[in-house]
Formats: structure tokens, C-alpha cells, sequence
């Protein structure tokens, strides 16, 4: 019995002569998702003690490589079978002998997956989920099965949100990491149709420059993380912020998470991973509805005559358009019964009816379609960048003001929409500080908490709601009496919108209005208000004009409001922006005017 302790004790010894030093190195670190904490020591940011073989080994990267040394040296294959990444990585730092176990279920998820290569996806903004506002990221493991990459599986990192996503509380929860957040693997055409059919967001396939080993790797870790679950945060430790740190385990000189201490954007983690130059290759997938838009607006009057007539009733006469025009109308009428049976808008029975109809149709007519397929879009991380600085000069009612503002995300409706969802805005904890000549005081000007703006033009057979969400702490001025104090103020506004254009809109909207705070009347008032607006939104400049009436169960709430945006794309990431805001009550007004330069960082 001696000899046996004598014996693990100098194993143990051994093993931690040889790997002393390792622990500390980027390899070990990054594989095991350590990260400096404010006290300067490790701690790992998988929050579940089944990732680690120390029971100390999430604060204690030295315990834990000990412990997966002796784990790999041992003979619990069962165990060992739960980390192939590690055991790859210090196999071939010769700190473990032995070889790996036979695992069943390891190696028939590599069968599975037959991977031959990884691709980061980037999928749009999607308006209609507040957890998908800011696009949305995951992995694609290439196949190396002939044929389409359809067969390959998508990896996906999310929030297990139990049937919460309609709770009041759905947001706290996740911003406070209520939510358990765990990879899910499954074939690529679920993610496609899932994204690309069902929500209609464009997605953009960034092929990464992996090796063969590096690609081993990969596989290996996602197996690891695969196991385990672990806390969810929708700002910070989330979707992106998870694929970052997978690629850092199998590429440690990469340092992506280290961009993202803060809050982490689905588009900020693409642009990092680009400018460390592992990108080889982009290919853009474009959404049912995108495709369907593309193809209408190659059609001439006859041919959207004959489409619409279809799609009301598939055995409409089209026999007035000429051969080589049915091709394109059928194929695109079949595309759109598509695209209404997976948006729940034709039952199963109806769109078998109609498929065939047009198929049928289709297969009578010999010439081949003429319309080209949308190949091209802007690549959203060739937008501007997500985080805003200015500094403006302005003048209310006559009386001058400085201000400087920060803004950490995302997207204004007149900013540049290169490579953004065109209409669309997300406005993060924008803050205002001013500096008021007349008084000669520094102020907290105001804080737009948030504000989501949708505005999705209506389209015959394409409709989405246009809606204004949006909170706000400011300082704000009686227009009657010019005294100035701070209040909440909430308003949730729908409608709709309606193309002038392709960059020129206009919409209506009708909202519910609210303010709080000690400095009014009563301590506040409610609303509700009618609005109208037009919205420009292009390459070299993008401007907001609107009029909006208010009527409240306090005076004083009850305003006309005139309001006007201008920016002037100069730069990429730089904008002048002029605005004019003019409040009324009865005879009296509060008029203010600015010049601003914007700065995206």
C-alpha cells in the first residue's frame, strides 16, 4: 500500500515538473475560456463545473491541467471521452503518453458532420425579435460530401428561453443571465430555411482560413462546449461573444475576445475576425422575399399584371403576354406561393394546388427565363462602424449651446445605410452632455435609453407593421413658462409606410405617449399622438422630416412637434448632420437648431 502512494505521488510530481509553465500559455488559457477578472487572476467564462476535471479548475487553470494530465494518464475512459480538444492539445505538447479512447459517440459525430472546412454566417437584423435586432452569428461546419453545402450543419450558440420570449420579464431575464445559453447542432438547410424563408433575413457565409489541424481542433472543442451549458447574457456573453472565444481556443494568437470586454455586436465580431485576415472567401445569400422583390422589379407593366392576376387566382389568363415573358412571370408566381406556405399564409392544400398549377404551366412554355437572380449585396461589415462620438453647436430659442454625445450602438434611420437594414434603426444609451452659454453650466443634456425604429415600406403581397419604440431621460423645457427640469419619457407608435422611391419614404404613425417626473404637473401626463414623416435614406446623404401632434390629459404634454434630420455621409465613419426641432403650444415655442460631426468607431 505504501509503495502504491509512494508510487501516485511521484507520477503526480512528474506531471507537474513537466508542465509547469503551461498553464500560463495563450494555448492553455484560450482552450479552457479563461479570462482575467478585475483582480488580475484567471476565472473561466463557462459557468458549469462539468467543463472542468478540477473541482477548482474554473479559477485555477494550474489545477485543472493537472488534473486533465492525470485524468488522461488514468483510466477513466469514459471520462476522458468528454475532452478530445484538450487531449489533442496536450498530446502534442508531449504532456500526456497514452492514447486517446475509442468513442463511439465522438466518432459518429465526426462521421456526421464529415467536416471539411468552417464558415462564420452573418445573418441581418430582424425587427420582429428584440434578442435578433442586432443580426445574429454562428458557425457552419463545411461538408466534404459532394454536392451542396446544404447537407453541411449549422452550430449555433443561443438562449434556452423556455416559452419566455413573450414574458414582460423576457428581457431582464437575459440581460441579467437568467437564461441558460448551450450549442445547437443541426443540418444546414434547417438554418437556411429558419433564417433565409421563415424570418427573410439575408445571409452572408464568411469561409474561414482553418488548417487541417485546425479544423480538427474545432470539431474536437465544439464537442467539448457542445456538453455543457452555461449563462447567457443578450449584451456581453452571448451568440458572438461564444464563437469568438471557440475560435481563440483553436487559434490563441487570434485574441478576438479581447475586443469585447463590454458588450459584444454580432457585426463587431465579423469585422474583428476580418481584420485578422482568416477570411478567404464571402458568399451572400439573399432572402425568398429579397429574391422575389428583385425579380418584380425587372418586370414591365404587362408581366405585373399577368403576376398579380396568378397570385390572386392561380388559373388567371395570362395568354396576353408573349412566350418568352411567362417563363420569368411563373417562375416568380411559384417563388411567392412558396414564400406564403412558409409564412403560415396558404394552408398545405392550397399550396399544392397552386405549385402544381404553375408548375404545369411552366413546363408548357419552351424558352427559359430571361430575369437575372440577385448575386450582389452590400456586405455588412464594410458598413460603418458600430459605436458613435460627436461634438455639436447649437442654439434654443437664441441662447448657445455646446454638446458632446456618445453613442455605444447601433444605427439611425439617416445614418449611411451601407450594409445595414435599410429603414431600420437601433439607438443604445445614446448620451447627451451640453455646456449652456447663457448660464455658463455644464449639463446632462439627456439619454436615449432606447429606441427601436422599423419602417418597412408597404408592397402588394410583402406588408410588415412600421413601428417606433422608445424611452428616454432628459432635460426638457415648459414651453409656456421656459422653466427647465428631467423627465421619463416613453412612446410606442405603429403604422405603416409607403415607397416613393427606392430610398424615398413616407409613413403615419399613431402612438401612446407618456411622461414622468416631479419637475410637471400632476408629476406627469399620458397621450396619444398622430404623426406623418417622410424618410431619405442614401449613399451620399439621408435626412428625417416630421410632424407630430400630441394630445395629453395634461397641457403641457399636449404639443405640436416639427422636427428635421440631415446627415451628409463625408466619410464611411464620418457624418455632418444639421437638425431643427421646433415645439409648440398655443402661441408660444421652443426652437432649437444644431451642427454636429459624427465620428463611428
Amino acid at each position: 500500500m505504501f509503495k502504491k502512494i509512494v508510487f501516485v505521488f511521484c507520477l503526480f510530481s512528474a506531471f507537474e515538473v513537466k508542465a509547469d509553465g503551461f498553464e500560463d500559455s495563450e494555448k492553455w488559457l484560450k482552450l479552457l475560456h479563461y479570462q482575467k477578472n478585475m483582480f488580475g487572476s484567471y476565472v473561466g467564462t463557462v459557468k458549469n463545473d462539468a467543463f472542468y476535471v478540477s473541482q477548482n479548475g474554473r479559477k485555477n487553470p494550474k489545477d485543472e491541467l493537472l488534473a486533465d494530465i492525470e485524468l488522461f494518464e488514468g483510466d477513466d475512459e469514459k471520462r476522458k471521452c468528454f475532452f478530445p480538444a484538450r487531449y489533442l492539445v496536450l498530446k502534442k505538447e508531449g504532456l500526456v503518453q497514452k492514447d486517446f479512447p475509442k468513442c463511439e459517440d465522438f466518432e459518429q459525430f465526426k462521421k456526421d458532420l464529415k467536416p471539411n472546412g468552417v464558415t462564420m454566417l452573418f445573418t441581418d437584423a430582424y425587427m420582429n425579435n428584440s434578442s435578433s435586432l442586432f443580426g445574429h452569428t454562428l458557425f457552419r461546419i463545411d461538408t466534404a460530401r459532394s454536392g451542396t453545402q446544404l447537407l453541411a450543419h449549422g452550430v449555433n450558440y443561443g438562449a434556452y428561453t423556455n416559452g419566455y420570449e413573450t414574458s414582460p420579464f423576457y428581457a431582464i431575464y437575459g440581460l441579467l443571465g437568467f437564461f441558460q445559453g448551450g450549442l445547437t447542432i443541426k443540418p444546414y438547410y434547417n438554418t437556411i430555411n429558419t433564417y433565409n424563408n421563415i424570418e427573410n433575413r439575408d445571409i452572408w457565409e464568411y469561409e474561414l482560413d482553418l488548417s487541417s489541424k485546425d479544423l480538427e481542433l474545432f470539431v474536437a472543442h465544439i464537442w467539448e462546449i457542445g456538453n455543457v451549458t452555461t449563462p447567457y447574457y443578450f449584451f456581453s456573453q452571448n451568440c458572438s461573444y461564444m464563437l469568438v472565444e471557440i475560435l481563440d481556443a483553436i487559434k490563441p494568437d487570434l485574441q478576438l475576445a479581447d475586443e469585447f470586454r463590454k458588450w459584444v455586436i454580432p457585426l463587431d465580431t465579423i469585422r474583428v475576425v476580418n481584420n485578422r485576415g482568416i477570411i478567404k472567401k464571402i458568399n451572400y445569400r439573399p432572402s425568398r422575399e429579397r429574391k422575389i422583390k428583385y425579380r418584380l422589379k425587372q418586370m414591365d407593366q404587362n408581366q405585373k399584371k399577368a403576376y398579380y392576376a396568378l397570385t390572386d387566382d392561380e388559373n388567371a389568363d395570362i395568354s396576353f403576354l408573349r412566350e418568352e415573358q411567362k417563363a420569368d412571370v411563373l417562375e416568380t408566381a411559384y417563388q411567392y406561393v412558396q414564400y406564403q406556405y412558409v409564412a403560415k399564409d396558404l394552408d398545405l392544400k392550397e399550396y399544392r394546388k397552386k405549385s402544381f398549377r404553375f408548375l404545369k404551366e411552366r413546363s408548357k412554355v419552351a424558352v427559359g427565363q430571361k430575369f437575372d437572380n440577385i448575386k450582389e449585396g452590400n456586405d455588412p461589415k464594410d458598413g460603418h462602424l458600430s459605436a458613435m462620438f460627436g461634438a455639436s453647436v447649437g442654439a434654443r430659442n437664441g441662447r448657445v449651446f455646446e454638446q458632446i454625445f456618445f453613442r455605444p450602438a447601433y444605427h439611425a434611420v439617416t445614418d449611411n445605410p451601407f450594409g445595414y437594414l435599410k429603414g431600420s434603426a437601433i439607438n443604445f444609451l445614446e448620451t447627451y452632455f451640453a455646456h449652456i452659454d447663457h448660464h455658463d453650466k455644464y449639463v446632462f443634456e439627456k439619454l436615449h435609453v432606447l429606441e427601436l425604429d422599423s419602417f418597412a415600406p408597404f408592397q402588394r403581397g410583402f406588408w410588415a407593421p412600421s413601428y417606433r419604440i422608445k424611452f428616454d431621460v432628459l432635460r426638457t423645457v415648459k414651453i409656456k413658462s421656459k422653466k427647465e427640469g428631467y423627465v421619463s419619457k416613453g412612446e410606442v407608435a405603429g403604422g405603416t409606410t409607403v415607397a416613393l422611391s427606392d430610398d424615398f419614404w413616407g409613413y403615419v404613425l399613431s402612438s401612446l405617449d407618456g411622461a414622468y417626473g416631479g419637475f410637471l404637473s400632476h408629476n406627469g401626463w399620458v397621450g396619444a399622438s398622430g404623426a406623418v414623416g417622410v424618410l431619405y435614406s442614401g449613399d451620399v446623404f439621408g435626412f428625417q422630416a416630421e410632424l407630430k401632434k400630441t394630445f395629453a390629459t395634461q397641457k403641457q404634454g399636449s404639443i405640436f412637434e416639427q422636427s428635421l434630420v440631415l446627415n451628409l455621409h463625408v466619410l464611411k465613419n464620418t457624418d455632418f448632420e444639421a437638425k431643427i426641432n421646433r415645439k409648440s403650444l398655443s402661441s408660444n415655442a421652443v426652437t432649437e437648431i444644431s451642427f454636429a460631426v459624427k465620428r463611428f468607431f
